[in-house]
């Protein structure tokens, strides 16, 4: 994970030349960055303190040519992730009484499963109470997995409240997302969170979201999750 992390804080140290090639002009490019905007709500403006990366790693795969050891690391870590995803996936059927092989390999195709990594760079803010890291979301997908450089700053909502998700240095968190809440008929709930910002120190974040394949969502499909026993949230 140190390695990672350091290929990290080399990508975002590289020159603006160097990243400009990889700004984002759509939300389907495979490599994308970004830096600080503002958001706007119904009665809110404010910053978005961050610089980010985004790939598309699988079913293909794609990185920037530098920082130079990035794509292996990259690479790496996100093969033992699709490992571990699939793993809850099976225990997420053995749970639900589900046909491990045929919900895993027909239904959501897990072998040319979507995956997003994504790094976020949180640098120490001058006014945190006038910025927002990541507005307040839930995550498409199945699983994703947070991991970060010990600097606090994930907050998870509960019952309209929200609430510090302090997990320790080098520990993996792992968020259930939107399509497992789907693919559960609600049994799994999709975690609605933030990422907000501090003046003291840097933060990075590293993210990993894991959904099925493109192709996985279907009639046939449908048919197998009302099979659960209960009438499908899928509409």
């Amino acid at each position: 994970m140190s390695e990672m992390f350091r290929e990290m804080v080399e990508f975002f140290s590289l020159a603006d030349s160097e990243k400009q090639q990889y700004e984002a002009k759509s939300a389907s490019d495979p490599i994308k960055c970004g830096n600080f905007n503002v958001a706007n709500t119904s009665n809110q403006s404010f910053t978005l303190w961050r610089e980010y990366l985004k790939l598309y790693v699988h079913p293909d795969f794609h990185c920037p040519h530098q920082p130079q050891l990035l794509r292996d690391v990259v690479q790496e870590y996100t093969q033992m992730i699709r490992v571990l995803t699939r793993k809850l996936i099976e225990a997420v059927c053995e749970a639900l009484e589900l046909n491990q092989r045929r919900y895993v390999d027909e239904i959501l195709k897990m072998e040319s499963s979507f995956q997003l990594f994504a790094t976020n760079y949180y640098p120490r803010c001058p006014q945190p109470d006038q910025a927002i890291g990541i507005p307040p979301h839930t995550d498409h997908g199945l699983f994703t997995f947070l991991i970060h450089n010990g600097v606090a700053g994930l907050q998870i909502e509960h019952d309209g409240k929200w609430f510090n998700a302090d997990s320790p240095k080098n520990s993996i968190l792992v968020n259930a997302a939107d399509q497992l809440e789907i693919f559960t008929n609600g049994r799994c709930k999709s975690v609605k969170h933030r990422a907000v910002v501090n003046e003291e120190k840097d933060r990075i974040s590293i993210v990993v979201a894991n959904g099925p394949s493109g192709e996985a969502v279907s009639i046939g499909g449908l048919r197998w999750w009302r099979k659960m026993g209960e009438q499908s949230i899928v509409q």
